[in-house]
């Protein structure tokens, strides 16, 4: 199901294309911005991962750490400053592994649109994804946004694995990207939920279920035992927010102004484009790129709303239940647990896969069409 040998030579070749391609188009971006100051913060949010790697690095040094972002940012980047420095190489190379997860998330997107949809779909996907702009600005940022979003993809990948292959390591892997997952977002902590609605539909027996939820969560704790079990490497780690340490994550969330779900959808849809184009520091060049990121991202995923429906309407639903599940997860825990540090970039793309679905029914629609009028004329 996975497999890229699935394919045919030339479908093979053309997808691997569009993979370099994005990881390359990624690397010029990350090269521009980085050219002056690799260490500078374009937002306050950026400086906040920045003084939180920083504490992680420093131990006992007098340091406070910020309440208001997970932990997974502040930890990549830590472990890069103990490899290249603080010279600003450890975050050209966050920024490098950013683009490396957005070229991957590329094949991940094709899997997913294949699964649930067809080929000719899963291709349509992959080229609205590379078009997808926003996409670009932020792995020029140091955000979880696309970290989270290429685990997000495996997530699901793996959900899909489990239920259809009925392999055990799935379902530890599944557990595994949970915990992963809840490092960028607390609300990931109770995504396994999902797989009950999933196994009642798929009628999966009890002595299945059973072992699949000891190992969704064996590998959810071999992620968090590290610091549940107080080792000396992790201990400075609690003075963090994360999957261990729940009740400042709960409270600071509790304090968000405004309804969390007007804030969840607003940026989704809302244009939050400002935090994408901020490295451009040419006034006219920001307002142009801004301009052009809004227009992107609001055309296409106003039309993957309408592809949604249509799906969901018209196509097969059980091979869309993986993801739909997950962005009415996602979408509820958000009403529970407002995210502190994020934005709905990450669930964009899984309303990218139903952009697919549209303009695939669109080119469809308009082959028949002219074959109709070709018709038409030869009477």
């Amino acid at each position: 199901m996975f497999s890229i040998w699935s394919l045919n030579r030339l479908n093979r070749k053309a997808l691997l294309g569009l993979i370099v391609v994005v990881f390359l188009m990624s690397c010029l971006l990350v090269a521009a911005g980085d050219s002056r100051n690799p260490k500078a913060a374009v937002i306050e949010m950026e400086q906040q991962y920045m003084i939180n790697a920083a504490l992680i690095s420093h131990a006992g040094e007098g340091s406070e750490a910020s309440s208001v972002v997970m932990p997974g940012v502040p930890l990549m980047i830590a472990g890069l400053i103990k490899i290249f420095g603080e010279d600003g190489g450890a975050f050209t190379a966050y920024r490098i592994i950013q683009c490396l997860l957005h070229a991957v998330s590329v094949y991940l997107i094709f899997v997913l649109a294949r699964y649930m949809f067809n080929t000719t779909t899963a291709f349509l996907a992959c080229v609205i994804y590379a078009l997808y702009w926003p996409a670009y600005g932020v792995v020029r940022l140091i955000l979880p946004d696309t970290t989270m979003q290429t685990l997000m993809l495996l997530l699901v990948c793996a959900v899909i694995a489990a239920l259809e292959l009925k392999q055990y390591s799935w379902y530890a892997a599944a557990g595994v990207l949970t915990a992963l997952v809840a490092c960028f977002n607390l609300q990931a902590l109770l995504y396994p939920a999902v797989f009950l609605v999933l196994w009642y539909i798929y009628r999966s027996p009890w002595t299945y279920i059973i072992r699949g939820t000891l190992l969704v969560a064996a590998g959810y704790l071999l992620v968090l035992s590290p610091w549940w079990l107080s080792f000396p490497l992790f201990e400075k780690l609690m003075y963090l927010p994360g999957p261990w340490n729940l009740a400042p994550l709960w409270l600071d969330a509790r304090f968000i102004e405004g309804n969390p779900l007007v804030h969840f959808f607003r940026s989704i849809f809302g244009g939050l484009s400002t935090r994408y184009a901020g490295r451009f520091s040419d006034p006219d060049t920001r307002r142009v790129v801004q301009s052009a990121l809004d227009f992107v991202r609001l055309v296409l995923l106003y039309a993957g709303v309408a592809g949604l429906v249509w799906s969901v309407w018209k196509y097969r639903l059980k091979r869309q239940l993986p993801v739909l599940l997950t962005l009415a997860y996602f979408i509820a825990a958000e009403g529970a647990v407002p995210s502190l540090d994020g934005t709905g970039f990450p669930y964009g793309v899984f309303i990218l896969l139903y952009t697919a679905f549209l303009a695939n029914k669109a080119i469809v629609y308009g082959h028949k069409s002219s074959l109709h009028r070709s018709l038409e004329r030869d009477r």
